[in-house]
């Protein structure tokens, strides 16, 4: 339990989650993906009624009974494809996002070991988890749902917004949660804490990795 509790800590105090990480040696990546993995599935099991019915209830508004049952037959193994490689998928983003801030990190004159950087996005990678936590909350609370638009409560600045408002303008203050701006920060302070740099230079070097994050997140909202 206690390793638990170490591992969560990156979520208020990422300095001593990076001592905490370097103590662990080189497998400290490990426990935090198997972490993530778990709640993610967590989550999906949670879910996957309401998504299943919301998803349903959108394909009938397109397709006949038969093409919808169909669709949903091909779908249902999808999802359960995506939950048995949510680790795999997760050490691949992981990995991606880690080269990236490497690179940023030579461009910067800055001195870092990928693997130190890959544990550090591991555990950070635990604060988005927490929106789709607090998602399925919502989600449970409201009950049966009709649409696949229900499946996505906001939580972000789009809020404030109405629904004539320009369908980038709303992807861009989606992405913007309370949730991604507490990422942002923690990942900025534990590379700080990481390599030694000032917070200013440190959140510089990391946003690449928010950043590609928002440009799909905007593409996503184009497509819609």
């Amino acid at each position: 339990m206690n390793s638990v509790f170490a591992i969560l800590n990156i979520f208020i105090d990422p300095a001593a989650s990076v001592r905490y990480q370097r103590a662990q040696g080189k497998l400290a990546w490990l426990p935090p993906i198997l972490l993530a993995a778990a709640i993610s599935a967590g989550v999906s099991l949670l879910l996957r009624p309401f998504f299943e019915q919301a998803m349903y209830n959108d394909l009938l508004d397109k397709l006949s009974a038969e093409k919808a049952r169909e669709a949903m037959a091909f779908a249902n193994g999808t999802l359960t494809f995506s939950a048995v490689m949510t680790p795999v998928m997760l050490a691949i983003m992981l990995s991606i996002s880690s080269a990236l801030v490497l690179g940023f990190s030579t461009i910067a004159g800055v001195r870092a070991v990928f693997t130190d950087v890959f544990t550090l996005l591991a555990h950070c990678a635990l604060i988005p988890l927490t929106a789709q936590v607090a998602q399925s909350v919502v989600v449970k609370l409201r009950g049966e749902l009709t649409s696949m638009a229900g499946m996505q409560p906001a939580f972000g600045l789009d809020l404030l917004l109405g629904d004539e408002a320009p369908r980038l303008l709303h992807g861009l203050l989606n992405y913007f949660s309370f949730f991604t701006l507490w990422y942002i920060v923690i990942l900025a302070l534990g590379y700080a804490a990481l390599t030694g740099v000032s917070k200013a230079k440190a959140f510089c070097v990391t946003c690449p990795v928010w950043l590609l994050g928002l440009i799909f997140a905007l593409a996503g909202s184009l497509a819609r």
